[in-house]
């Protein structure tokens, strides 16, 4: 689910990796934004498979926290931060008490930039959209590029927060509409981003959400598969794509069994795309343990 960033001046790589990502010209928010875009590229140092190296990801977080400490309002910083926190959470985070602490701050910083996205979508509006959903905000944030990885983020890190706080802390909070909700705005602001994430998060959402009257209703079975098919389409060697599309077709297509079975096959025999080595790792050791768990059942 992760996008590498590419342009990065060779002078802000260079100093941000002798002097570490937070000592990096702190009073120049294009240079914080710059060095946290260095220290992300640099994320997979390190790292044993899925599982990255812990001085790396918080050199990552570091970085997008002083982007963020540089310009407040600036969004760019705060999706990078989002990135980066959920990096630090899902890769190299152990223990359900510490992946809360992380996935909590990453749930608040996509709640603030929610504001800052408001604000921006109501001058443009002309009018007040404080209240507005990311779906009723996407028609207005059409000039605003860091809108859509900012929801994005805001969406991965919603969804990791209502796994490690449970059902009912997540029912509460209408975890579920929240991330649905941020999920389309990707979609419709633009459907390739992050070789279709927004569609990846709306698929998965609907595979993994359980339908509850007048809570989550709307949860469904096609949607699941319609969403992660096409984010298949955008993302055809994105691995996590792969892995949530062959997972929903065992559960939902038992006459597919082998196909999804074919797929991951597939899937952990290939060779990560360069840049997204953990995430492509961590998504081939997924693949692994569901084709042990799928060990001689389904087959036709």
């Amino acid at each position: 689910m992760q996008r590498t960033t590419r342009g990065v001046p060779a002078f802000v790589i260079l100093v941000s990796f002798l002097l570490g990502p937070a000592s990096v010209l702190a009073a120049d928010p294009s240079a914080t934004v710059a060095a946290a875009d260095a220290a992300w590229a640099r994320r997979a140092a390190g790292a044993t498979g899925g599982t990255a190296a812990d001085a790396a990801a918080r050199d990552v977080v570091a970085a997008a926290r002083a982007a963020v400490a540089a310009e407040p309002e600036s969004v760019g910083a705060r999706w990078r931060l989002m990135r980066a926190l959920y990096f630090l959470g899902e890769h190299a985070t152990p223990g359900e008490a510490a992946k809360k602490a992380v996935f909590d701050e990453g749930k608040r910083v996509g709640e603030e930039t929610l504001a800052l996205l408001r604000r921006t979508a109501g001058a443009s509006a002309g009018r007040d959209l404080t209240s507005a959903s990311p779906v009723e905000l996407a028609p207005y944030l059409a000039q605003t590029p860091d809108a859509v990885p900012a929801f994005l983020w805001a969406g991965v890190n919603w969804g990791k927060w209502a796994l490690v706080f449970g059902k009912t802390a997540a029912a509460r909070q209408g975890a579920a509409a929240k991330i649905r909700d941020y999920a389309a705005a990707v979609v419709a602001l633009d459907p390739t981003w992050d070789e279709g994430g927004g569609y990846r998060v709306l698929g998965r959402l609907h595979h993994q959400t359980p339908s509850i009257p007048f809570v989550t209703g709307w949860a469904s079975r096609a949607e699941a598969l319609a969403s992660l098919r096409r984010a298949v389409e955008k993302g055809p060697r994105n691995f996590v794509n792969r892995l949530y599309l062959a997972e929903a077709i065992w559960d939902y297509e038992k006459g597919k069994r082998d196909e999804a079975r074919g797929m991951l096959e597939a899937l952990v025999r290939e060779a990560p795309t360069p840049g997204l080595e953990v995430e492509a790792a961590r998504a081939q050791e997924d693949a692994r343990a569901l084709l042990a768990a799928w060990a001689g059942k389904g087959r036709r």
